[in-house]
């Protein structure tokens, strides 16, 4: 094996024994602090992050994502540093980064439906 190779099987391993360590080390927090099963820790996660999106929430996400988009924008077109297909790097980065502004546009939008299409006052 060659030295390469060695170092990246040791790096791989060292992170995936770092990473359970982390969740291990995380778990048992969140069972001494709260007395739940480490499983529930997970759920309230899914519930935090399905919940709906409030006006500061959804413009601060925009603000925070769109202006990594200009600034992989401002990289690729104007400034000099990327050449020929090297510009293939930062539009790859542009396209992943709008991706998440999509869902989150997305999301927006049919919540924002949602809470037009409902009925005001009492039903007769």
């Amino acid at each position: 094996m060659s030295y390469e190779i060695k170092i990246f099987v040791l790096t791989l391993a060292g992170s995936v024994l770092l990473a359970a360590a982390y969740l291990y080390i995380q778990d048992l927090l969140y069972i001494k602090t709260t007395g739940l099963p480490a499983s529930q820790r997970e759920r309230e996660r899914i519930v935090r992050q399905n919940r709906p999106l409030t006006r500061s929430r959804y413009v601060g996400w925009s603000a925070l994502v769109g202006s990594a988009l200009l600034l992989q924008a401002y990289m690729t077109v104007w400034s000099g540093e990327y050449k020929g297909w090297s510009k293939l790097i930062p539009i790859a980065w542009m396209i992943s980064g709008a991706v998440p502004f999509y869902h989150l546009q997305k999301r927006w939008r049919k919540q924002r439906a949602e809470l037009n299409n409902q009925l005001s006052g009492e039903a007769r």
